[in-house]
């Protein structure tokens, strides 16, 4: 599994990278070790307040997970995407485990 960490405009703080990475590890359980993860930090121009922060996730390869968040800062970001990501590993996870088991039913009642 490598990660790749990007900010736009800005370098990444060591604090970032740590926070990050640490986040990252709670759902390497349920990745493949060859899947690629990427991560963007960007502040918003539009606002002066608020929700400036932005945090995307995505997973490559198949199937692609993407998710972004909103938030004061950057930590209140990825800790707002890290739960959706971790919803669609589910998800993803459930439907392939459903399609296997519809399979092996459909071989079982043709013999």
């Amino acid at each position: 599994m490598s990660v790749t960490i990007k900010k736009t405009n800005a370098k990444v703080s060591p604090s970032e990278l740590d926070y990050v990475n640490k986040n990252l590890e709670k759902l390497k359980k349920f990745l493949r070790p060859e899947n690629k993860i990427h991560v963007e930090l960007q502040n918003t121009t539009k606002h002066k307040t608020g929700l400036v922060a932005r945090a995307e996730v995505t997973i490559m390869p198949k199937p692609g997970i993407y998710a972004d968040a909103f938030g004061n800062d950057f930590f209140e970001a990825i800790d707002l995407c890290l739960p959706k990501i971790k919803e669609q590993i589910m998800k993803t996870k459930d439907r392939i485990v459903s399609q296997r088991r519809r399979l092996g039913a459909q071989r079982k009642d043709s013999r």
